[in-house]
Order: structure tokens, then C-alpha cells, then sequence
């Protein structure tokens, strides 16, 4: 039985605020004028975690934030104009922020796949 596309548009918007799709936008960050991309593993007390999550995740500069385990407790996915723009939001953006303990940074001099498309 074939549907009409009021039915798939009603029923994708369903699956879309239940979340059981979540809808994704992958562009070429150059566009943007980001040409520096850096991977953050920052380790952050516990009880400083929430609030440390969500004011990075307001940045700009942040593509995505999550909190995860091991010796950093949060991944931050970073994309910013240059590496000095990068180095500013190390020592201004995160540098300040009491609850953060430690810091590795993983800079992506090029990404080869991203959001399963592959990049040329």
C-alpha cells in the first residue's frame, strides 16, 4: 500500500518529536570560514560537570559536547577560523572555568569521513 506524501510527512514528523529520528546537516566547515578542528578531552569534577557541558556547548566554536569516562569525563569536537582562534578558546573559553582539571587537545589537521560521507 502506497502512501501519499501528507501521510510520509505527517508520519516523519512523528518519528522526528518522538526522537526516534534525529535530523543531521553536514556542510564543509571551509564555508564557515573554521579551517582548524580539534578534538578536546577535558577532564572535570564531577559536581562541575552539567554546568561545564552546558557553557561550553553554548560557544560557538563547539560542533559537539558530551560527557563520557576514562580520565577526561567530557569530548568536545571544536572547529574555530585557525589554529590562534583554537588557542584563544583553550586560554578564554575553557582556561577560566574552575571545574576543569585538565585538558588533552587532539587537533584534526583533515577529516577523510565525517557523518558517514566520505571527503575528496
Amino acid at each position: 500500500m502506497h502512501g501519499t506524501a501528507l501521510t510520509a510527512r505527517r508520519r516523519l514528523d512523528a518519528l522526528v518529536r518522538g526522537q526516534v529520528v534525529r535530523l543531521a546537516t553536514e556542510l564543509d566547515l571551509s564555508l564557515l570560514g573554521a579551517h582548524a578542528e580539534a578534538l578536546l578531552w577535558i577532564a572535570v569534577r564531577p559536581g562541575a560537570l552539567q554546568e561545564t557541558a552546558q557553557t561550553l556547548s553554548a560557544h560557538p566554536h563547539v560542533r559537539f559536547c558530551a560527557a563520557t569516562t576514562g580520565p577526561a569525563n567530557l569530548v568536545v569536537a571544536l572547529a574555530a577560523a585557525d589554529l590562534d582562534a583554537l588557542y584563544t578558546f583553550l586560554t578564554d573559553s575553557v582556561g577560566p572555568l574552575d571545574g576543569v582539571t585538565a585538558i588533552d587537545t587532539t587537533p584534526l589537521p583533515t577529516t577523510v569521513k565525517r557523518t558517514g560521507l566520505i571527503r575528496h
